[in-house]
């Protein structure tokens, strides 16, 4: 199941809430960062001028958490 349904990527600062009032978890790779709302699917991130990733995601969501899985990203730690 493809629980990123709505998306978006940005390159403003993340918030650490959701629009749906829930918490957005970060994962990064030292240049990407792609924060997720596990309770609706949103999701942002910076790619550093990468469109390719950006492009990439946007295509396919699903992605972000193939990279997560196989730890390409990781948790970010404040």
């Amino acid at each position: 199941m493809n629980i990123l349904k709505y998306k978006a990527f940005h390159t403003s600062i993340m918030a650490d809430k959701c629009k749906c009032g829930k918490n957005k978890y970060g994962y990064g790779d030292g240049v990407h960062e792609v924060w997720i709302c596990y309770n609706c699917g949103h999701f942002d991130g910076k790619a550093q001028g990468d469109e390719m990733f950006v492009d990439l995601i946007m295509q396919d969501p699903s992605i972000v958490l193939a990279l997560i899985k196989t730890k390409t990203l990781t948790p970010i730690r404040d």
